[in-house]
């Protein structure tokens, strides 16, 4: 699926030679998990942690105003899975530690409404195509296995924001974007099975505050709420994946070059 982007990387990276004012950034993140699958009874396991339990980075290349961008993110780290076992299937019942891993990538164009004179207040809107993985292993503990998943799925994304200068060297935003999904599969290890999922769509807010340290370098910090909705996947063999929800909290810090 990743060959989706190879379309859009390649037009960002020439679009990149000609731009009059791109920008380059980095940041370290901290995400705080809250992740539940329920069925008609209701929870069937949770994976919960705290900030500081998963971190990773973000690179990103973007149009001040108008053009072609590109975004991708890695975090590793671990939560804690509450749920239940074949034996035991009430939720509860069970409790250990889950490694994650989790790949983000987006790519797509970015234009820019100006709402004043001076340019002080701006709308970007962006649309795009990603791609997001989710590597979930389970611990073992004794007496119960391990088991391991991995979900992952292509998306249609589409965005608006409106972004404010504070003073001259202080911009504050706020950007929210709606996810479609497409070819959302889970592949489990237990049976190797691979489960189709239905109706996976989503959102994320993120709320942006950069200071400006001279022309060309501003540090930033940034805010993110992502969130999820994985409708039950098909039946295989009486097993199937049931529904889940995904509501993940981000903190970022970062630095940014423009040229």
């Amino acid at each position: 699926m990743n060959k989706l982007l190879l379309i859009p990387i390649s037009l960002l990276i020439a679009a990149c030679g000609h731009a009059d004012s791109y920008s380059w950034s980095v940041s370290a993140d901290t995400t705080r998990f809250d992740y539940a699958e329920t069925d008609a009874s209701g929870l069937i396991d949770t994976e919960t942690n705290d900030f500081g339990d998963i971190s990773g980075f973000t690179l990103a290349i973007e149009p001040t105003n108008i053009g072609l961008y590109l975004q991708t993110s890695y975090a590793k780290g671990t939560t804690d899975y509450i749920g239940g076992t074949n034996l035991s299937p009430t939720y509860g019942s069970h409790r250990t530690t889950t490694d994650n891993r989790i790949v983000d990538m987006s790519a797509g164009y970015k234009t820019t409404a100006f709402l004043d004179r001076t340019g002080s207040v701006k709308m970007p809107i962006k649309i795009g195509l990603g791609y997001r993985e989710w590597v979930r292993d389970i611990r073992s503990t004794p007496g119960v296995s391990g088991y391991g998943e991995v979900y992952d799925w292509g998306y249609y994304d589409i965005g608006i924001g409106l972004h404010f200068a504070l003073s001259p060297a202080v911009t504050l935003g706020a950007d929210a974007n709606y996810r479609k999904a497409f070819n959302a599969q889970m592949y489990e290890n237990w049976h190797g099975y691979t489960f189709d999922l239905k109706d996976v769509h989503g959102y994320k807010i993120t709320v942006p505050l950069e200071f400006a340290l001279d022309r060309s370098w501003s540090t930033f910090m940034t805010y993110n709420y992502e969130y999820w909705n994985i409708g039950a996947s098909n039946v295989i063999n009486t097993y199937y994946e049931p529904d889940s929800e995904t509501k993940n909290e981000t903190l970022s810090i970062g630095l940014k070059y423009r040229y």
